[in-house]
């Protein structure tokens, strides 16, 4: 996948969560460890991660994922296919896609903004990890051809659009591995 803009922007492209399971090129990786300091242990690693990710500290998109009922009320992240029906460029910096999941989860919008600095995905992660705040926000790197994204206070997951980006950080992100998933990773790392 060349043009990691173009695939996510792609009318084609489905969206589904969790991305590790779903993705044959994803890692897991662990943020809350320990029993002292669980919460500040779960945000220091999230930051650890990003700054492995986007050494250059530069963010190229954010999604803010939403899901939506029938009725129009939010619902939490969960196990969802979105095919994108609809794209809106609000201005050069955000566009909405809308786009249907199942008859109980009837649409999804989804803000993408563009140049993000790391003091917002600093304070993004902050709500997310202490706060449980929802919209689920992934963030791209067009450099390492990924996908970040924090699910909760308990870990992340990372997906690539390359299988050289993918060697590369599984052997820079290591440490950090869930090891419930660690052998599925490691299988994938040798396979390619």
């Amino acid at each position: 996948m060349s043009n990691i803009i173009e695939q996510l922007t792609d009318s084609e492209f489905l969206y589904l969560q969790p991305w590790f399971y779903n993705n044959k090129l994803a890692l897991r990786c662990e943020l809350g460890i320990g029993e002292d300091d669980y919460m500040e242990n779960a945000f220091s690693r999230a930051i650890q991660i990003a700054n492995v990710l986007f050494a250059n500290r530069k963010i190229d998109v954010a999604f803010f994922h939403q899901y939506f009922d029938s009725d129009g009320s939010v619902q939490v992240a969960g196990d969802f296919t979105l095919k994108i029906a609809e794209k809106v460029n609000l201005n050069k910096n955000s566009l909405i896609a809308v786009g249907e999941i199942d008859d109980d989860i009837s649409a999804v919008i989804r803000c993408i903004s563009y140049d993000i600095d790391f003091t917002t995905l600093e304070s993004i992660l902050k709500s997310q990890i202490y706060c449980q705040v929802n919209p689920l926000v992934s963030f791209v790197s067009l450099e390492n051809q990924c996908i970040f994204s924090v699910y909760d206070d308990r870990g992340c997951d990372i997906v690539f659009f390359s299988n050289e980006k993918y060697k590369e950080f599984y052997i820079k992100l290591e440490k950090y591995f869930l090891d419930y998933d660690r052998e599925k990773m490691r299988e994938t790392f040798e396979s390619i």
